[in-house]
């Protein structure tokens, strides 16, 4: 038998052994086990970066980023072909950044991705730090989604299977039910182009809360105040032709222009919202609309 001193000497390489091994094997599970975590961080990002880019981004840039003809150019894969030429020109900054610091800041000028190509708004500034509505981590997680479409390729050319009511104003519109217009608004169910309609993206319902357009909490009731207003210039006799006019021929009547003015006659509201929605869209968001009183 071993004496007491051996024995703890023993004892005391048996842990040291043990612990060395112990420390082997977690040291040799940590990269895979960091791996996992990020893996599903990442995930978690992309989701919820899709969940944003539905919200604020699919009425001009298209749901898969395709683009929208007139509105917006193809994100997918035109952010990273125009990173690319960028790049060639001395760019200096990663892909990650230039996406994250296009949609913090937006666009002061109408885009150029190409010659050809000309759209009618300048893209606003989307991050809190600018006057816009998104948290920083909001903005990681919309580049995260947008990074992934490197990855899984470019969308498809969209093909529209729905006639948009567009901006015709004469256009007749069927019975509204404000319940589907609510639920348009609150992105409950989709326009019939297959897009969430993005209104409470630039509109809040709050008394004074500017978004990136005024507030419409007593739009019916606003609506006929202002078809009454001197400098009114549109075409709208009602209240719901005001709003009507307001969503299909922004441009026509631009109140506040200092505020809400992209350019000199120019709506911050994109013209071309019409596209996206079908007759029946239109009048449920109407009819929802004018309930705000």
């Amino acid at each position: 038998m071993f004496d007491l001193a051996t024995r703890r000497i023993i004892g005391a390489t048996i842990l040291m052994l043990a612990t060395v091994i112990t420390i082997g094997m977690v040291w040799l599970t940590e990269e895979q086990r960091m791996a996992r975590f990020e893996a599903m961080h990442k995930a978690k990002a992309i989701e919820n970066g899709a969940l944003l880019y539905e919200q604020y981004c699919a009425t001009c840039h298209g749901p898969e980023g395709e683009g929208v003809p007139g509105k917006g150019p193809d994100l997918n894969p035109g952010v990273f072909q125009h990173y690319e030429q960028l790049r060639a020109q001395g760019y200096a900054n990663s892909l990650r950044n230039f996406i994250k610091l296009t949609i913090a800041a937006g666009r002061p000028i109408r885009s150029t991705y190409r010659a050809e190509e000309v759209y009618a708004e300048a893209m606003p500034t989307w991050s809190q730090d600018f006057g816009g509505p998104m948290r920083p981590d909001e903005i990681e997680n919309l580049v995260e989604f947008i990074l992934n479409w490197q990855a899984a390729g470019p969308a498809p050319a969209p093909t529209p299977s729905f006639e948009a009511v567009g901006s015709d104003l004469a256009k007749p519109l069927p019975p509204g039910d404000p319940q589907r217009g609510q639920a348009l608004w609150n992105q409950e169910v989709k326009q019939a182009s297959g897009m969430a309609a993005s209104c409470k993206a630039c509109h809040s319902l709050k008394p004074g809360e500017v978004l990136v357009g005024p507030s419409l909490a007593g739009i019916a009731t606003l609506a006929a105040e202002r078809i009454q207003a001197p400098d009114y210039k549109g075409q709208a006799k009602t209240p719901e032709e005001y709003i009507r006019e307001s969503i299909q021929q922004p441009n026509a009547y631009i109140p506040e222009p200092d505020k809400y003015a992209a350019a000199p006659g120019v709506s911050k509201m994109p013209a071309t919202l019409g596209n996206q929605m079908s007759a029946q869209d239109l009048a449920d968001l109407i009819a929802f609309l004018m309930t705000l009183k």
